[in-house]
Formats: C-alpha cells, structure tokens, sequence
C-alpha cells in the first residue's frame, strides 16, 4: 500500500514539472516592451477601440508598419511551443497575428491593455482550440487550419463560400513529406 502512494505521488510530481515546463520564461516569449507601450497610448489617444474591428486592425497594422523583417520568429526554444509576440521583429504571419491580437485586446478595459494579455489572444488566435500545449503541432501551421478553427470557434468567420468561392482540391503535405526539415519534427 505504501509503494503505491508513493508511485501516485511521484505521478503527481512528474505530471506537474511537465506542466510548469510548457510555458517559457516571459523574458523569452515577449520582446519589444517599449513598442508595446508607445502602441498602447497610440491606441489610447486615438481612441482606436471605439472603431470596428476590421479598422482597429487595420490601424495596428499601419502603426506596426516599419518593423524590421525576421523570419522564423516563433521557432524560440527547441523543445517548448509557446505563445510569443516579438515588437522588434516580425514575418508577415506575426504582423498580422499581432495587429489582429492587439486589436482584439482592446475590447477589454485599459488597465488590461498588458503584455500578459496581448499573449493570451495570441495564444487565443494561434492554437488549435485556442490553447497551447507546450508541443508544436498544438500550433494552427496552414492558413486553411487557422481559419476552419477559428471560424469553429466564432472568432473570425469564413466569407469564403459568400464571396464566391469554390473547393479546390489539394492536399496540404508539407510537413508531413518534408518532415525532416522541421527541426520540432525530426
């Protein structure tokens, strides 16, 4: 009886060190404090959360516009997937990510206008299901992906269909064919 509760608290104590272990260190996840805080009172003093979505968007974008190019801004840790925002340096997929996060943010009243939160839409936006695991394939890699789950989930809708559009068969194949390239895969 006794190996037993301890074989369950040993169980516990694993299962909860991986938990801590799948987030990283703020400092590693949130660079650009200083650009962070002069879009806040941007959006502040331009009252940009009384404007539509699409347009509040669209002003983050344009205030972001500028920013020094990067690719591969999320690859951060080799073994952890984690919700990230780099103000410094971003790719097109985390411009747009940001500016559609950073919007989203501003629904919420300003003293939540944090780092913290701006992660939490992020991770919101990025994830399927709109939480992060700790492993990279919790993260929505196609766009196809990111807006079936997010459309899933009532954050964006899919005019595609509306507009027009039609099915057009493809298969996305990358990263299972490519596997090895993937550095989280291999």
């Amino acid at each position: 009886m006794r190996s037993w509760k301890i074989f369950v608290l040993l169980l516990l104590a694993c299962s909860g060190a991986s938990a801590f272990e799948s987030r990283l260190p703020f400092k590693t996840v949130f660079k650009g404090q200083d650009q962070f805080n002069r879009l806040v009172s941007r959006a502040s003093s331009g009252n940009w959360k009384s404007l539509p979505m699409g347009e509040r968007t669209a002003a983050v974008g344009q205030a972001l516009v500028g920013t020094r190019y990067k690719h591969f801004t999320l690859e951060i840790d080799n073994r952890i997937e984690s919700p990230s925002v780099n103000f410094q340096r971003m790719d097109c997929w985390t411009f747009f990510e940001i500016s559609l996060a950073f919007a989203r943010m501003l629904d919420e009243p300003e003293e939540n206008w944090t780092p913290d939160r701006l992660l939490h839409y992020i991770e919101v936006d990025r994830y399927r299901g709109g939480e992060c695991t700790g492993e990279y394939l919790s993260r929505l890699h196609y766009l196809e992906d990111w807006l079936a789950d997010n459309d899933r989930r009532g954050l964006v809708e899919d005019l595609t269909r509306s507009l027009g559009g039609r099915t057009v068969p493809h298969s996305a194949r990358e990263m299972t064919q490519g596997w090895r390239h993937y550095r989280y895969l291999a």
